[in-house]
């Protein structure tokens, strides 16, 4: 019996160890902002798309330095056809103004099998959507400073 006692005990034991040893971690860690695409930049091409395109994310890893994944939902405006050479790459960038007055940015970028989906997207006749994927490792302060506010969002095509 004090055998059977003093084996639930360690084992709660090590349970609480091991629980409490994870509570540095990020699991869980969420982040949004609040609202969604609020410009384009780079080339011709990006009056494109609708302006207020949807925005979703998805935190993985521990540490100071996370993977952030972004979906972006775009659509062709009316009338829209594709002005210039596409971009190289095609970025996502969140940036914010913090109390201090300093900014603090993060990038992501479409990955080439993503910048290949883009370049056919481009010229597409209006009204065609595509969900662009962006990806980085991004430093855990800096979004912590911009998460669930409003945020300067710009989508670099």
């Amino acid at each position: 019996m004090k055998k059977t006692i003093l084996s639930f005990a360690i084992a709660a034991m090590v349970a609480l160890m091991v629980s409490c040893g994870k509570t540095g971690g990020n699991e869980g860690y969420t982040f949004s902002v609040q609202n969604n695409i609020t410009g384009t930049t780079g080339t011709a091409n990006c009056h494109i798309p609708d302006l207020g395109a949807p925005m979703s994310f998805e935190v993985a890893g521990e540490g100071d330095i996370l993977d952030v994944t972004a979906t972006v939902k775009v659509k062709h405006r009316d009338k829209s056809e594709l002005a210039d050479e596409p971009r190289a790459t095609t970025e996502l960038w969140i940036s914010g103004r913090q109390d201090d007055n300093k900014d603090t940015k993060i990038t992501l970028t479409a990955d080439e099998e993503m910048q290949k989906k883009i370049v056919e997207w481009l010229s597409q006749p209006a009204g065609t959507e595509l969900d662009i994927i962006f990806k980085g490792r991004v430093p855990k302060a800096d979004l912590d400073k911009l998460n669930a506010k409003e945020c300067t969002n710009t989508l670099v095509l």
